[in-house]
């Protein structure tokens, strides 16, 4: 009985949320000027996903999996709706004098399409292999959309407080940001990513760490062997200072929360794990550190304001 009062009144809640979600969509899409809702948009998504997280010991695989394809729909068009809402832009790669600046392609058409198709970038780094230093500044960053494609065996420090983050197709690279809202992993390997936001979503990936922050839950889908752990500050100064910077409650950390969309019965998932405490070796920034010093003093500026 009392599962059954607890189902039905999910059931009410996730309706209700979700058409608010929906009908801030269309009203958005009917009137431009309201565009700069698309953070509350982002923020009634992300208490939809707990919704859905909360209610896990009572509802059944069957709901479980249709609301959380609900939820990935709802993703899809406030992603797609984001893109066709914002004004063209300008994306460079990294900071390569031999690349010159390239103009991203727009998709004007809102249709459901793969997310990959909608993200458009201000910033990042693409086809690089064998560096250590792929580093973006906090004035490069700011509210902004980076892209980091096709990249092996890098270490890559995005300072600051980004928008969005997205990568896809990275083998052996160590990821070091803070974003404000979301972070999009598709088509990696073998990598360590040591990272904040509000959303993780991970798409197609094998054999990577993430000692994270999220203030929702990851999502994983298509994945495996994928492990988890809390972030440290101890190895993370300079995340340190973006986190303070998204204003982000490092109190409230659902790293434990991984929703696994190919997995819905309640026996653990075999995709992902807890990273053991024994075996926690969060990479260090030192050689990051070395490295920005100087270019910091000659901007007057400091890493630990």
């Amino acid at each position: 009985m009392e599962s059954t009062t607890a189902k039905s009144s999910f059931e009410s809640s996730f309706k209700t949320l979700s058409k608010e979600i929906n009908d801030m969509l269309i009203n958005i899409e009917k009137n431009p000027a309201e565009n700069d809702n698309f953070h509350n948009v982002l923020q009634k998504i992300n208490q939809l996903q707990e919704l859905l997280n909360d209610s896990k010991t009572f509802l059944p695989a069957y709901n479980m999996k249709k609301n959380s394809d609900e939820i990935k729909e709802l993703t899809k068009c406030y992603e797609q709706l984001h893109e066709k809402m914002q004004p063209k832009k300008k994306f460079t790669f990294g900071k390569q004098p031999t690349t010159s600046a390239v103009k991203a392609k727009v998709e004007d058409k809102f249709e459901p399409i793969k997310e990959s198709k909608v993200y458009k970038a201000d910033c990042g780094f693409k086809n690089r292999s064998n560096e250590n230093h792929l580093i973006l500044e906090e004035d490069e960053t700011f509210m902004k959309d980076v892209a980091l494609d096709e990249l092996t065996n890098c270490i890559v420090l995005i300072c600051g407080t980004p928008s969005t983050v997205r990568a896809t197709s990275l083998t052996m690279v160590n990821v070091y940001v803070c974003a404000k809202t979301s972070i999009y992993i598709e088509n990696c390997k073998e990598c360590t990513f040591i990272c904040g936001s509000q959303q993780l979503r991970i798409h197609d990936t094998v054999d990577t760490k993430f000692y994270m922050y999220v203030t929702s839950s990851a999502i994983i889908e298509n994945s495996k062997k994928l492990q988890f752990a809390p972030i440290s500050f101890n190895t993370s100064l300079i995340l340190k200072k973006a986190f303070e910077m998204a204003d982000f409650d490092l109190s409230k950390n659902n790293w434990k929360i991984v929703n696994d969309f190919d997995w819905l019965s309640s026996d653990p998932s075999p995709n992902w794990c807890e990273i053991p405490e024994q075996e926690r070796k969060q990479p260090y920034e030192d050689n990051m550190l070395l490295y920005l010093f100087p270019k910091l003093l000659n901007k007057g500026g400091t890493i630990f304001s």
